[in-house]
């Protein structure tokens, strides 16, 4: 830790006033449960380490008109208590419910979940099937990013290196509260996913009206699948067509082996997920 500065700002504009400054020699962190293992691995060269866990003008969860905006420094704990995310967000509270531990739970933030574009990130699938927004700024400007336009490999954004996620938006869609979760790990306790499932659903007279689906640990990105979600689309549900979608499922899927799972147990995997994931909402 000698070669790292420590800096506790007060403000977002503080933040973004070292971000111009200090460029690719800064890191935010705020629950710090993904870098001090980097840290602690030497995976991350020596930085300037700028806490905004103590802003609460990052820590909030709130509704506006159509839409509920998601402070980028809320914890994972703070959704859990959230009776808006509860209600009209539930795929979101499912992912929070199995994110790490409690401890961690507390700590770590929705911003830096998705900051750290992990293959593995939690919350990234359900906010892909919620069609998230993300808010960025820096000390030029505001603009917003669709979440599936946000990474581009393992580790790595679009963000600017003068930016920071202030929030989070999220369309307030009836669809959204029918959704289900499901992660699969190696454990129960702290387990890093080996896949995940995020699926939201609208059926209508025995049909898919509307599905959006998205996997995580299945690809160099969390993944949203959009041929297998238009082939689904109009489709009368039956086990023949359910079958035929976990083929499809595995087609789109590009995962890859390391100490943790194979590839092809991973292809294997995302077909299971996406039909138990389905079949929950739907029988």
């Amino acid at each position: 830790m000698d070669q790292f500065k420590y800096i506790s700002p007060k403000t977002k504009e503080e933040v973004l006033e070292i971000l111009k400054q200090e460029k690719s020699e800064a890191c935010i962190v705020a629950g710090c449960s993904n870098v001090l293992p980097y840290i602690k691995d030497k995976k991350l060269p020596a930085k300037l380490l700028l806490d905004i866990s103590g802003i609460e003008e990052l820590n909030y969860i709130k509704e506006s008109e159509d839409e509920i905006y998601i402070g980028a420094g809320t914890t994972i704990s703070g959704l859990i208590n959230s009776k808006i995310i509860r209600e009209e967000c539930n795929i979101l509270y499912q992912a929070a419910e199995q994110f790490a531990d409690p401890t961690i739970r507390n700590s770590a933030t929705i911003g830096g979940n998705i900051a750290d574009a992990s293959p593995a990130a939690d919350v990234a699938p359900p906010l892909l099937v919620l069609d998230a927004v993300l808010e960025v700024e820096s000390m030029d400007g505001k603009r917003e990013i669709s979440l599936k336009n946000f990474f581009v490999g393992p580790r790595k954004t679009v963000l600017h290196d003068d930016e920071m996620i202030s929030s989070i938006k999220i369309k307030d869609d009836p669809i959204n509260k029918n959704g289900c979760f499901i992660k699969l790990g190696l454990r129960q306790a702290m387990a890093i996913s080996l896949a995940t499932v995020a699926l939201i659903l609208e059926v209508e007279k025995d049909k898919v009206a509307d599905v959006r689906i998205a996997m995580g640990s299945i690809a160099p990105i969390p993944l949203r699948l959009i041929k297998v979600e238009e082939f689904l689309k109009n489709k009368k549900i039956n086990d023949e067509f359910i079958e035929e979608a976990v083929k499809k499922v595995r087609e789109e899927v590009k995962p890859i082996g390391d100490v943790r799972a194979s590839a092809e147990y991973r292809r294997y995997v995302s077909g299971i997920l996406f039909k138990r994931a389905f079949r929950k909402l739907t029988d």
